[in-house]
């Protein structure tokens, strides 16, 4: 067992429940704004005290996905009203074809990315940031998030207290879950730029064959 295993089991013993689950929506919240944050073993070590007794598994749920939810909402407000402004005042940064290619991407694949998206840490943050920028409509944006935090949460919460007796496979088990979605993660960033690649040939072809005519 770790230091920082260590430590949290020590603070669960000192901290109130209440002050607890407060701790996981703001660990939940703080994994969508700073990817690197390991939201996840915060949630699964919540569901385990849960499994052990000292938390109830309901809660856990609903305050992981709270922050969850409340972190997704502000980072697509926030592409929504500043996104296209900031893109637009530092073309140096980003391509001029970013957002009409955002916008596009969005109207054929924006529920499916939303899904998918909360099964990828690195892609958490992205996702909503960018359903804003590109004008994604609110509902479109928020019945598929809630479905898949609601999804996300219980497999995560499912796990850490099912087989909550052994904190240690847990946490082997959740690295060999992140290493595989890490791997689905790349596989789809390779796609994604072959798909802007051909996006972009295909419209210079048509501009050659515009002024040809």
């Amino acid at each position: 067992m770790t230091a920082i295993d260590n430590f949290l089991f020590q603070l669960t013993e000192a901290l109130p429940p209440w002050l607890i689950y407060l701790l996981l929506a703001v660990s939940s919240a703080i994994e969508n704004m700073i990817p690197p944050f390991p939201g996840d073993t915060v949630t699964v070590f919540g569901a385990y005290l849960a499994g052990r007794g000292f938390l109830n598994p309901l809660p856990v749920f609903l305050w992981s996905a709270a922050g969850n939810l409340t972190s997704n909402l502000i980072l697509y407000y926030i592409g929504l009203t500043k996104g296209r402004d900031f893109i637009k005042k530092h073309p140096r940064l980003f391509h001029e074809d970013l957002l009409p290619r955002l916008t596009l991407l969005y109207r054929k694949w924006g529920t499916g990315m939303i899904v998918f998206s909360r099964f990828l840490a690195g892609f958490r943050s992205l996702v909503p940031l960018f359903a804003g920028v590109s004008r994604l409509r609110p509902r479109r944006f928020f019945l598929p998030l809630v479905c898949s935090i609601i999804l996300q949460q219980g497999l995560i919460i499912y796990l850490g207290y099912t087989v909550g007796q052994n904190w240690n496979y847990i946490k082997t088990v959740l690295k060999g879950v992140n290493l595989g979605l890490g791997l689905v993660a790349l596989a789809a960033c390779v796609l994604l730029f072959f798909w802007f690649r051909k996006l972009r040939r295909l419209r210079k072809e048509r501009a050659i064959k515009k002024r040809r005519d």
